[in-house]
């Protein structure tokens, strides 16, 4: 298992589908969770107590504010897009499957994503693009897994001529 190691340098090169070899995991920057963050999203998508009001919060399962789980979902393909992987290769998510959230994500917590690509092929209705199933865990700062989710996502594959990233 190789894992690349570099998210504070976002790739430049165009990677496209090819370059994604199963085995090879990417992991994104990191993200710190922060109250203003937690209620900003909660405000809008999940109006709970324990997203919205520490001082309730603290009454709560959770025994303080916690990130809404779909906020976590969505800093994961967030995340991914900061390595700059996916910049010339995206063309759609098409759907989620195996969503777990399996720890609380807290107010101060670094997460961040790692991920691969779990299985893929090109698509025999479209030309020039691959389906693509990509495995991702979501880590907080002690190493443990809060989140884990398989995302489907149709991306392009390598035009004639366009060269490859350096590995």
């Amino acid at each position: 298992m190789m894992m690349d190691t570099t998210p504070e340098h976002p790739r430049d090169e165009a990677y496209y589908f090819e370059d994604f070899a199963p085995g090879r995991i990417f992991r994104t920057p990191p993200f710190v969770a922060s109250a203003e963050q937690i209620v900003r999203f909660a405000e809008d998508y999940d109006p709970q107590y324990y997203h919205l009001d520490a001082e309730k919060a603290r009454h709560s399962i959770f025994g303080g504010l916690v990130c809404p789980g779909f906020q976590t979902a969505s800093l994961a393909w967030g995340l991914a897009l900061k390595t700059g992987l996916f910049r010339h290769c995206a063309v759609a998510g098409i759907g989620i499957d195996r969503l777990r959230w399996l720890k609380p994500v807290r107010e101060g917590d670094t997460i961040h994503a790692e991920f691969e690509l779990a299985e893929g092929r090109p698509s025999a209705s479209r030309p020039g693009i691959a389906r693509a199933t990509f495995d991702y865990r979501m880590l907080n700062q002690h190493g443990e897994t809060v989140m884990t989710l398989s995302l489907i996502q149709l991306l392009r594959l390598r035009p004639a001529g366009a060269p490859a990233p350096l590995k």
